[in-house]
């Protein structure tokens, strides 16, 4: 039987890459798997070039920049490679964005450090033009591109149990202890990502999680264990354990990852190679149907590491070549940053996170705000808590901006606004162009004033900004509306706006301020096509508050 471990591969190969990142996954997987693939890697830069000039000679790559900017300021590069850590990586890819000189960008997993930042990464690629992927490698390991084959040909029949179990001892980066965490955002993604890949989107998950005795940084989620449920009775169970008993620490170990899929016809187990010595150790499968006098142990040479780099790439370029979507677009990788802050959800509240809608937001693919997850605590009546589409900074952490003590009156009535235009539109986040709606609902105040006296008209305010972004579905979020993470920006640029001018309360004034000097949000947008100057703004503020100024 074909089990379709190899992947398609574009026609066109010789797409100008530049890579930007010279770390352990650049060296052992990236250009290992291209060099095979015959991919076209033309330059690389990293934050040290001393590192970078070491991995263009090992892999000859012609071209080193001194800077990640330098690279981005590359015309000839086509197709733009990233693995950097996730807090810096977005940043990177607006800056991209900005430039609109690529045609494609293959990110590296997680694309960011929440799910807020990873719409914020498919929204800025979707307006520029740029085809977003995300390399989930997992995928086209070997043994896992089987057993996608065995449940689509139905040798093994409807599923019933599946389980992924790790006992690794991962290489943790020098990144994740400024983050905080380990297990969950690093390694449990891609076996998240996998059951997706093999099932489709859960409707519950129920997640377990302690520290790693080893780790020596401050985090919770070494040690995690997850269960997710399906409409149609399928359990998958996910052990990700990076202790492993003491195998360092003088006990004989027992390292692998498993895989196992249970179905009403048939059963297949793999072990992936990668938590072997070496880590390019092949991936295996063996799988048995009712029948059968034993197990099919088909055998291959290719690994996880490196080789199902090469599929990552190629789903790409091939998205590039026919104009299609990838295989990992941006879109489906939403649905795994939502499963993995709903698992972080599911360990703070000690429940299982419900959902009545796991799929990918469709309104990306119009350029518009994705679609909102539902979500709701497991044996409680009614919804619990509807938080996607772009929930606070980090999974399970209230924004600090729900207490504005040096706020004035009115100000604070402009977030309240601010809010119920949220709650209107059906959206479960109140973001930039909220702040201005409420703004405007409120009607009254220094920042309307000035909006009116630079010849705008609120009306036509309003209507750009709901045309933008259109309104959500009819759910409706029960308690508190996150701020995105924008809007805590653009808070503190608020007051920052109110110490410049040496005012020791922040008013609406200072919202609008900080609305303009954040720059990238809708509602900056929105007054930057209206012709609205931040300086112009700020001088009209002043004459308000000092009818003498400038006299």
């Amino acid at each position: 039987m074909d089990l379709q471990i190899q992947p398609p591969l574009p026609k066109k190969r010789d797409s100008r890459i530049g890579i930007l990142g010279s770390g352990f996954v650049v060296n052992t997987c990236h250009l290992p798997a291209y060099r095979k693939a015959g991919f076209n890697p033309v330059a690389i830069a990293s934050r040290n070039r001393a590192n970078a000039d070491q991995t263009a000679r090992r892999h000859g790559i012609p071209k080193v920049h001194d800077s990640y900017e330098d690279l981005l300021n590359d015309p000839s590069i086509e197709v733009l490679d990233i693995a950097v850590p996730p807090q810096i990586q977005v940043d990177l890819i607006k800056r991209a964005c900005a430039r609109k000189t690529v045609k494609g960008i293959l990110a590296q997993n997680p694309l960011g450090i929440n799910y807020a930042e990873a719409v914020d990464a498919a929204m800025e690629c979707k307006q520029a033009g740029i085809v977003l992927s995300v390399n989930q490698s997992m995928r086209y390991d070997q043994s896992v591109r089987a057993a996608k084959t065995l449940l689509q040909s139905g040798v093994i029949g409807q599923p019933v149990f599946a389980t992924i179990e790790m006992r690794g001892i991962p290489h943790w980066m020098p990144w994740q202890a400024e983050l905080g965490w380990a297990t969950l955002g690093m390694i449990s993604v891609h076996h998240l990502d996998c059951f997706r890949y093999w099932f489709g989107g859960p409707e519950g998950i129920y997640c377990g999680i302690r520290p790693d005795p080893r780790t020596k940084f401050r985090h919770a989620d070494g040690i995690c264990t997850y269960i997710l449920d399906y409409p149609n009775g399928l359990r998958c169970v996910g052990i990700d354990d990076p202790w492993t008993g003491p195998a360092k620490e003088g006990c004989p170990a027992d390292i692998y990852l498993r895989w196992r899929i249970e179905g009403l016809n048939g059963l297949a187990i793999g072990d992936i190679g990668w938590c072997r010595d070496p880590c390019t150790t092949p991936s295996t499968i063996k799988y048995a149907s009712i029948g059968d006098q034993g197990f099919h142990e088909p055998k291959w040479t290719e690994s996880w590491f490196p080789d199902a780099f090469v599929g990552t790439m190629a789903q790409l370029l091939i998205a590039l070549e026919t104009g299609t979507e990838p295989a990992i677009s941006a879109r489906d990788n939403l649905k795994t940053m939502a499963l993995v802050e709903a698992a972080y959800q599911s360990t703070k509240r000690n429940r299982t996170m419900e959902f009545n809608d796991l799929d990918a937001p469709e309104k990306l693919a119009a350029g518009e705000a994705p679609k909102e997850l539902v979500a709701t605590e497991s044996g409680k009546p009614g919804i619990f808590s509807k938080w996607f589409s772009k929930p606070p900074v980090s999974a399970g952490q209230p924004l600090r901006h729900e207490t504005v003590n040096n706020f004035t009156p009115r100000a604070q009535q402009a977030l309240a606004m601010a809010r119920k235009e949220a709650d209107r539109l059906n959206h479960n986040f109140v973001g930039t162009e909220h702040l201005l709606l409420g703004l405007i609902r409120l009607g009254q105040g220094v920042a309307v004033n000035v909006l009116q006296k630079l010849g705008l008209d609120l009306e036509t305010v309003r209507l750009e900004v709901e045309n933008m972004v259109g309104k959500g579905p009819d759910e409706k979020m029960i308690g508190n509306i996150p701020y995105t993470p924008r809007v805590k920006k653009v808070l503190a640029l608020a007051a920052k706006e109110a110490r410049k001018l040496n005012h020791t309360y922040v008013g609406t004034e200072h919202i609008l301020l900080g609305l303009l000097e954040e720059g990238d949000g809708i509602a900056a947008r929105v007054l930057k096509n209206l012709k609205v100057d931040i300086e112009a703004t700020r001088r009209e503020i002043l004459k308000e508050l000092d009818p003498n100024f400038g006299k």
